[in-house]
């Protein structure tokens, strides 16, 4: 079976219907690609680390509700030993390489960002994720060669016509 780990936008766009202006699409396209995904059985999973950050954009009152539907077609994985243990190795390798001053430079990443994103990469490497699905540069950069990193892909989906309407 196929594990695919989701970044913040998929959740966002795909799971809370919220996006930009001018990504207005991306909500259907991450539905069409969470259906696709349920159909063809492919697990996917959602770092722990993005939970708590997609949380930050809810009421505190409405956590629980929220996680506890979350947990209904997504498997939360936690930051764990084996995560935390890659973290460090990851990071240790992107600053000996220039990784990490390059996307700080290039793609304007704070350190903090970079961390959480490392903690994300960490974990979808632990628990032996197969690609990471992000619309995030700072993110692909930072991952390189660790973990395939794609957008999520364009799905033709089926839309439904009232045609009493017309």
């Amino acid at each position: 079976m196929k594990l695919i780990c989701l970044d913040m936008h998929a959740i966002l766009w795909g799971i809370r219907k919220y996006s930009t202006p001018g990504q207005e699409d991306m909500i259907l396209r991450s539905e069409a690609f969470f259906s696709e995904c349920r159909k063809n059985k492919v697990t996917m999973m959602i770092p722990s680390i993005v939970v708590g950050e997609f949380l930050t954009g809810i009421d505190s009152t409405q956590h629980s509700l929220v996680v506890n539907k979350l947990k209904e077609g997504f498997q939360i994985c936690p930051y764990d030993y084996q995560a935390s243990a890659l973290f460090a190795k990851l990071w240790r390798e992107k600053k000996y390489s220039g990784i990490i001053k390059n996307t700080q430079h290039d793609l304007q990443a704070t350190r903090q960002e970079l961390k959480a994103d490392c903690m994300i990469v960490a974990t979808a490497i632990a628990k032996k994720a197969d690609v990471i699905y992000s619309h995030d540069n700072k993110l692909k950069n930072f991952a390189g060669d660790s973990i395939e990193v794609r957008e999520i892909p364009s799905i033709p989906f089926q839309c439904d016509v009232d045609f009493d309407e017309a």
